[in-house]
């Protein structure tokens, strides 16, 4: 990839993100609740979009403190999205990643991801945020680019 740029987008589109909810880093996996509102994707929910960028407050930035901004801060919907490729969060401890294994997010229940083995269930379809694209190393901490592969309807 070329230098300065985290993510191969598809599409673009919006959604409201739910009030209680803030998003403190780039590319993080999200879910929909019952109430169509975005919310951080746990390890046992079906991965619906991707996060655009971190709902970080630039003004509180610009005097030197860092916040971040929820939905009910946000008067806006935020940016989101479902195909392409992006370089995904990996979580606080993950297994040695490479090229072509399957993602899935992290069992710290952050938007974050971490590898696994091969799907055998649909159960593991349905968890699966993507393929690998590059390699790993056991908690070397940053981000894996992964080529989305969301399974809740086509990519939008």
């Amino acid at each position: 990839m070329a230098a300065g740029r985290d993510r191969h987008i598809g599409k673009l589109f919006t959604r409201k993100l739910a009030a209680a909810v803030s998003l403190t880093k780039d590319n993080l996996v999200l879910d929909i609740n019952a109430s169509s509102e975005l919310i951080l994707c746990t390890n046992t929910a079906t991965p619906y979009a991707i996060g655009f960028r971190s709902t970080e407050d630039k003004f509180q930035r610009s005097i030197g403190k860092v916040a971040f901004n929820t939905g009910a801060d946000i008067d806006a919907e935020i940016p989101v999205y479902r195909s392409g490729m992006a370089n995904l969060q990996l979580g606080s401890t993950y297994i040695a990643i490479a090229i072509g294994d399957r993602i899935i997010l992290h069992a710290d229940d952050d938007g974050t991801v971490n590898g696994a083995a091969a799907e055998a269930t649909t159960a593991d379809f349905l968890l699966t945020v993507g393929f690998a694209e590059e390699v790993v190393g056991v908690d070397a901490g940053g981000t894996v680019l992964v080529a989305l592969r969301l399974p809740r309807g086509d990519a939008t």
